[in-house]
C-alpha cells in the first residue's frame, strides 16, 4: 500500500471514529423534529433536556424521535409517555437534578401527535406549579411550528 493510500485510510478511520464517538448517525438524516428540539433547547437555558416522542409512519409503537441527547432517539416510549397519551395531562416527576415533565404534544391544528419531555434545571424555590406553567408556555411555543405529525419526520433543510 502506498504512503498516500495508507494516510487516506488512516484519515477515514479517524473520521469514522469521531462520528461514532460523537453519536452521529450517517444513515439518519436530521429531521424537522430534531431541528425543532435543538432550536428550542438553545433558546431556553432553564431546559436541561428536551425530547419528542411519537409513532413514526409505518410503525406501530411510540418512540423518541428527537432529543437533545441523541442517544435517546429510537428508544421506546415508557410509562411517562403512555400515561400522558392516555390521560392527556402532563406527568411530573421531581428528581434530585430538577423536574422532569412529559406533556401531550399537538400539531398546529390541535391534533394529538405525541409527547414532549422536558428536563428542567433545578432552581431555588422551584415548585411543581412553576414547571407546569413553564411547560405549558414551551408547548404553546412548539405546537404552532408543527403543521402536522408527518412534518416532524421530514428532513431538515
Amino acid at each position: 500500500m502506498s504512503q498516500l493510500a495508507r494516510r487516506n485510510s488512516l484519515w477515514l478511520i479517524l473520521l469514522c471514529g469521531v462520528a461514532m464517538s460523537s453519536g452521529l448517525r450517517a444513515h439518519t438524516p436530521r429531521t424537522q423534529a430534531q431541528q425543532l428540539v435543538e432550536a428550542t433547547a438553545q433558546k431556553h437555558p432553564e431546559v436541561a433536556g428536551l425530547e419528542l416522542a411519537a409513532t413514526p409512519p409505518a410503525k406501530h409503537s411510540c418512540v423518541t424521535i428527537a432529543a437533545t441527547d441523541t442517544k435517546e432517539i429510537g428508544e421506546k416510549c415508557d410509562k411517562d409517555e403512555f400515561t400522558v397519551l392516555k390521560t392527556l395531562k402532563p406527568f411530573v416527576e421531581q428528581e434530585q437534578d430538577g423536574f422532569d415533565v412529559t406533556a401531550p404534544l399537538h400539531d398546529a391544528s390541535g391534533k394529538l401527535i405525541g409527547t414532549v419531555g422536558i428536563d428542567f434545571k433545578p432552581q431555588p424555590g422551584q415548585t411543581k406549579a412553576d414547571v407546569l406553567q413553564r411547560t405549558a408556555e414551551l408547548v404553546r411555543e412548539l405546537e404552532p411550528q408543527i403543521p402536522s405529525k408527518g412534518f416532524l419526520f421530514q428532513p431538515a433543510p
